[in-house]
């Protein structure tokens, strides 16, 4: 067993298991509860000094008063026996997975069946209010991509890897820059740059930022779709370098049979996609800051509303429609299966309840969970986060196993509920009266009510019979 020590308190830090290896160092486990330890395999000067910087200005965690890290950030230096530092320590992440596990429909399908459109909008504000925290602090993330990005059961967040971000002494000023990128989310205006001699800013991370978060909405990359030109379609790279996306003027990359129309999230959300890969790509300070995207996506998720006919459908009001319900029967493609039918036992209330739950300001404790999801093997990385605000639970699921009776239990409550109140009244001031006080609408269906509750009450007997 290596034993280290911490670099702060120089208290005795022991590597217990080894969790993960990478080209930059090793990932152990150590002694202390949900603390991990990166190990370099050559800890540079400039990687230590680099280190230095990052533990000299944090960034504002926006969870810090709700006691969850969402920014996996150094904690300490870890020196050896020579008084050489080798490493650092970071929080752990447990119970979490990279983020394609629940954006991809076949992996959501198979590692996360209860994460619905709601969710991964709660994710996507989530990623963009911890992102505009990192760059409040100067940061620019670099290595913006998937995996960095860790989520779990509720739509919590985590930002790892972050020694690779781009670094600025805060003292110095000497920038320490971020050396690698990912393909697909470099900008057109780094395509081609050697990343250890530029320096970066957080208008690079803007675009990285509205692909992930496009990723999360629509399940695949904006640079794709049916290509309409002569011969092979160019890749991935070349269509970001020549701006040919689906919803591109003048693109010669159009909306495929199977592409998600822009059109079915809000219009704030799409507005700002627009102007990310349009205006953006020739003027790149035109693109959505990572707050720009955090206030959309707040007013984003409070307009999201549950399908009347699926329970685990959710649409944007503004479209008018379930778009999931829609695209089943046109594509037969269900990326959100759920149970057909069960929503229609909830009342308007119930769904303006459900609708309603994210309709928060500020930050809120998540308590719920999605009780259909189990994590697969354990992704050990680096930490924890806060979802704002708490994603409803799938109904179906979080009121009984069979939904036909929890139907018929919350209709026979609340007839009975009603029935008692009308006798109260109409013992105190008599039918015509109570007849006058209450709406048209109620006072039509007082007369069957009594019938109604009967046959409830024959239908739950015989349903606990069978």
């Amino acid at each position: 067993m290596t034993v280290l020590t911490r670099s702060s308190d120089r208290q005795t830090v022991s590597l217990s298991k080894q969790v993960a290896d990478s080209g930059e160092g090793e990932v152990w486990e150590t002694n202390f509860s949900d603390i991990l330890a990166k190990i370099y395999h050559d800890p540079t000067p400039e990687r230590i000094e680099k280190l230095k910087a990052m533990l000299a200005n944090p960034p504002v965690d926006p969870m810090k008063c709700k006691n969850h890290i969402s920014i996996a950030f150094p904690q300490d230096l870890l020196l050896d026996g020579g008084g050489n530092c080798v490493g650092f320590l970071m929080p752990a992440v447990r119970s979490s997975r990279e983020l394609p596990s629940i954006y991809h429909p076949r992996l959501r399908r198979r590692n996360a069946p209860g994460f619905n459109w709601y969710y991964l909008h709660v994710t996507a504000l989530n990623t963009a209010w911890i992102i505009q925290a990192i760059h409040e602090k100067g940061y620019v993330l670099g290595d913006i991509k998937p995996q960095n990005i860790l989520v779990s059961d509720r739509a919590l967040v985590a930002v790892i890897d972050t020694d690779s971000f781009q670094v600025r002494d805060s003292k110095t000023r000497k920038v320490y820059r971020c050396t690698v990128g990912s393909d697909g989310f470099t900008p057109v205006e780094l395509l081609g740059k050697d990343f250890s001699t530029t320096d970066q800013s957080e208008i690079h991370d803007r675009f990285r930022l509205a692909v992930l978060i496009h990723y999360l909405l629509f399940g695949y990359h904006p640079f794709s779709g049916e290509w309409t030109g002569t011969g092979e379609s160019p890749d991935q790279t070349e269509l970001i370098r020549k701006g040919f996306w689906y919803g591109g003027n003048n693109s010669l990359i159009c909306p495929s049979q199977t592409t998600i129309s822009l059109d079915v999230v809000h219009p704030g959300i799409k507005r700002l996609f627009l102007k990310c890969f349009n205006d953006g790509h020739a003027s790149p300070h035109l693109r959505p800051t990572a707050e720009d995207w955090h206030n959309a996506l707040k007013v984003a998720v409070n307009n999201l509303t549950i399908c009347s006919q699926v329970d685990s459908h959710f649409y944007s009001q503004g479209y008018g429609k379930c778009y999931w319900c829609e695209r089943s029967v046109t594509l037969g493609i269900d990326i959100f299966p759920g149970i057909h039918g069960t929503a229609t036992t909830q009342s308007t209330k119930e769904k303006q309840r459900v609708a309603a739950q994210g309709q928060t300001k500020t930050p809120s404790t998540a308590t719920q969970t999605i009780q259909s999801l189990t994590p697969t093997s354990q992704t050990v990385q680096q930490s924890t986060s806060q979802s704002l605000p708490t994603p409803p639970p799938n109904h179906h699921q979080s009121l009984s196993a069979n939904p036909r009776i929890s139907s018929l239990i919350y209709n026979k409550l609340k007839n009975t509920l009603l029935i008692g109140c009308t006798a109260l009244l109409f013992g105190l001031v008599g039918w015509q009266s109570v007849s006058l006080i209450l709406p048209k609408t109620v006072n039509t269906d007082l007369k069957q009510l009594l019938t109604l509750n009967q046959q409830l009450d024959s239908a739950w007997t015989t349903r606990n019979l069978t």
